[in-house]
Parts: structure tokens; sequence; C-alpha cells
């Protein structure tokens, strides 16, 4: 999300280790991701060149689908000249720390999604972090529940909402501070995005943090369910967001380089706000919305 978008695909975990073993030695920049996002951006590409894409909306775009065409965009724009290849993580119990695993370890070169620097500082011997994606105060989300739940759907004041039950990834710190922060009665702390959304299903929760979406009632596709935003009702997240490349790669410092570069540009030209807006991600239609913290 709120927590961490390919033409050559690992086909599983187990397979992971194997998938990559040769790419340090064929200076192939592997890029890691999460298989729910591996899934959408897939959608949402549907065969075309990520790096020609002038517009960012459509079915499948989110935050995280679209970064990791940013991230190809800006790559290309830094100079990079290495073959990319974007390999998935199978969205598991521990698949966050097997992705931290892989990149520090050097045996993928970089994540494919932002990272919140206060997490990201706590591994920066390991990695080279970029330039901010998503600049401190620019991270908005909405409160998104199930479209059947009409108790949290029509929660209107401060009280009404934090009786509520939230459900949240636990090692998604900032997510956690800032449901924790709006003091919810009940904050429930899973392992994963699938996990959450199921928990919503199974009515074992109310709410989770989600970024604004691009359809016209800012609703989105998740396990087979819809979800949609609490009316008029916004957070803010506090903190940064940033792409981390592996200080461990042979072909590390090159592609941060790169990476940083690129970034530099696209932002100049106002790709990176666009990339965001046309995801929903900055959403002019919520500015107004009530914002809790």
């Amino acid at each position: 999300m709120i927590g961490l978008k390919l033409t050559h695909i690992a086909t599983g975990f187990l397979l992971f280790a194997a998938s990559l073993s040769g790419f340090a030695n064929e200076k192939t920049i592997t890029i890691l991701t999460q298989q729910d996002v591996f899934n959408d951006y897939q959608h949402f590409i549907a065969g075309r060149d990520p790096i020609s894409l002038t517009q960012y909306g459509g079915s499948g775009s989110r935050r995280d689908v679209v970064e990791l065409v940013l991230v190809q965009q800006a790559l290309k724009a830094g100079g990079n000249t290495y073959p990319v290849k974007i390999v998935k993580v199978d969205n598991t119990s521990d698949s966050y720390s097997r992705f931290i695993k892989e990149i520090t370890s050097g045996t993928a070169t970089m994540g494919g999604n932002s990272a919140w620097f206060i997490d990201l500082k706590q591994i920066n011997d390991k990695v080279f972090i970029s330039e901010p994606s998503i600049r401190q105060g620019e991270f908005e989300a909405g409160l998104y529940t199930t479209a059947d739940n009409a108790d949290a759907r029509l929660s209107k004041t401060l009280p009404q909402i934090q009786a509520l039950t939230a459900v949240v990834a636990e090692s998604w710190l900032p997510d956690v501070a800032t449901l924790e922060g709006i003091k919810f009665k009940h904050v429930l702390k899973t392992q994963s995005w699938d996990s959450m959304v199921g928990m919503l299903g199974k009515k074992r929760a109310d709410v989770l943090l989600a970024p604004f979406q691009p359809t016209a009632d800012f609703s989105m596709e998740a396990g087979g369910r819809k979800l949609v935003p609490i009316a008029n009702v916004k957070v803010g997240l506090q903190g940064s967001r940033h792409f981390f490349v592996s200080k461990a790669s042979p072909i590390g410092k090159e592609v941060a380089q790169s990476l940083n570069l690129g970034l530099a540009k696209l932002r100049e030209q106002g790709t990176i706000e666009k990339v965001y807006r046309d995801s929903g991600f900055f959403n002019p239609a919520t500015r107004n919305w009530n914002r809790l913290n």
C-alpha cells in the first residue's frame, strides 16, 4: 500500500532464487514486486510497452501498479541500458521479509514499489534510497469498507468512525501509527493486503486504509469484492516514500544513479505528478473531504 508494475516472470517463490540466479552475471535489472501488484500490473499493461505510456489510468490502475511503470520510465530517462525483468514474490505471511531479504542480499536489484523512508532508513547500509516519489504531506488515503457494510458507510462523525474495527498489515508502520492515532476502538493486525481484504469480507473488520482510486465512486475491486471509501472522510499519512536499490548488487550503484537522474527529469516534466493523479492517488475530487488527522 499503503504498504509496498514484463514479460519474463518466475512462476512462484520456490522458483524465485533459481529464476534470479543468472541475472547478475547478465547485468539484468531485476525489479521485485508482490504477487497481487503483479497481477493487477499485467491487467493494466495488457501487452503495452510501459516505457511508452503517457496515460496511467484505467482498469487495474492503482498506486502500486503505476509505480512499476514509473520506475521503469525513470530508469530509461536516466540513461539505463541494462535489460529489465520484473519478478514476483507470492503473497504469504512472510512475503515482505523475503522481499527485503532478496533485495538487501543482492539477489534482486531493486524494489518496484516505493517504501516509507522510516522503514528504509533501518536498512540504509544495504540499499541506495532514491529521491522521494511521494513527498512529505502528499500521501492521503481513504477508509475503505465493503459495499454492503452499511454501518461503516454511514459513519459520519469521528466517534462513529472510532467505533469501527480497522485492519492493517502489522509491518506497515505508518498505517498502524495512523490508525492508532485516530483512536479506533479496535485495530486488528494481520500479515498482508489479501488477508486484510479477507477480514473485511468476513465482517471481522470494517475498514482498511487504501489510496483513493480513479473510478467515479473511488471504488476498487479486491479479492473479488467491491471496496468503497467512507464518503467525505480522508486521512493523512506522515512521511515520504522512496524507491530503493540493493548495494549488494554488482550494478546497484549504476542503477541507483540512473534512477535518481530519471526521477529528477520526470519530476521536472510533471510526469510523476501525472502518474499518481491518473491512478487516482492524487485525487482532486477529495481535496475538500474532512481530514481526520
